[in-house]
């Protein structure tokens, strides 16, 4: 049941959870996502990123993961993660997601910051332009990074009064904070500016996001959904089941051939015997994440 991600998290900052947001970048691991979902009865979100262009048609993803999505009854939302410019979030407006980012904080470029005034010019322009057909809009403010505390981050952190600020000129129906977290894995344990976050919580009615799930403190994770974290963004965890998996394969097939060359058989190459495991290992790196979440049995 496709839906919009708003509808998912504006329930789950209500209720107390967080509705998982999981990377797809290929058939086996849009599987994994929708399995994992099913088996644990969790609304889920399902994205994919602008980097996706470096890596295959958008629209050929797209329709694998539609096509998989008519066979669930479980909630969940198509959404483009990290759009770096209106006209990228207008083509994957135009593919059919339920819902978009648009990192507004970043140039196009996704390194150079973009002042307050021009996240708010192009972050208004997306949202005018997604709701205008019922699309939800995620933003973000603030710089996203590992810090040491928040005294050490505070020019990193998201500014309480600027993101109220930010989303009353904007209009967004998400807001992506930076809280200590950071995208890939994490240097030690990473700080989390639980304080910062409930002050943000406080001004901040819409459901708040966090980016750069992977490798946060399961307790760290629970503590922050009740101060207004409702969608928790996870790729790197995944990607690191898939290697693990597909590692693990390669060397058991490697065995096998050994064997098969020794009693002078013949190899027989299947790429399923790397790829099945690689999505059950994907498959079981998600479920622990939506159960850390609390979203099993919120479908």
């Amino acid at each position: 049941m496709l839906v919009p991600s708003k509808e998912l998290t504006t329930r789950a900052r209500a209720e107390g959870f967080a509705v998982g947001a999981f990377n797809a970048v290929n058939m086996e691991s849009a599987q994994a996502i929708f399995a994992a979902a099913e088996e644990t009865r969790s609304p889920f979100i399902i994205q994919i990123t602008q980097t996706t262009l470096n890596y295959t048609e958008p629209e050929e993803l797209f329709a694998l993961i539609k096509a998989r999505g008519e066979k669930t009854n479980v909630p969940y939302a198509i959404h483009l993660d990290h759009g770096r410019s209106f006209d990228i979030c207008m083509r994957f407006l135009r593919l059919g997601v339920t819902s978009l980012m648009i990192d507004g904080s970043l140039q196009a470029d996704g390194k150079t910051p973009r002042t307050y005034e021009e996240n708010v010019d192009v972050t208004r322009r997306v949202v005018e332009a997604a709701h205008a057909v019922g699309v939800t809009v995620e933003a973000e403010i603030g710089r996203l990074g590992q810090v040491a505390g928040e005294a050490e981050g505070a020019d990193l952190l998201t500014d309480p009064k600027q993101a109220a600020r930010f989303v009353a000129d904007t209009g967004v129906d998400m807001l992506a904070v930076a809280i200590g977290t950071t995208h890939g894995l994490y240097k030690g344990t990473p700080y989390i500016a639980h304080d910062r976050l409930a002050e943000i919580g406080k001004a901040v009615p819409i459901p708040l996001v966090m980016h750069g799930g992977t490798g946060v403190p399961d307790a760290d994770v629970r503590k922050a959904i009740p101060l207004g974290i409702a969608k928790i963004n996870i790729d790197t965890q995944i990607r690191v089941a898939f290697y693990g998996a597909v590692i693990e394969q390669v060397h058991a097939v490697e065995k096998e051939f050994a064997k098969v060359d020794a009693e002078g058989g013949v190899r027989k190459y299947d790429i399923r015997k790397i790829l099945a495991p690689a999505r059950d290992a994907m498959r079981e790196a998600i479920i622990d994440r939506m159960k850390v979440f609390g979203s099993p049995g919120k479908a």
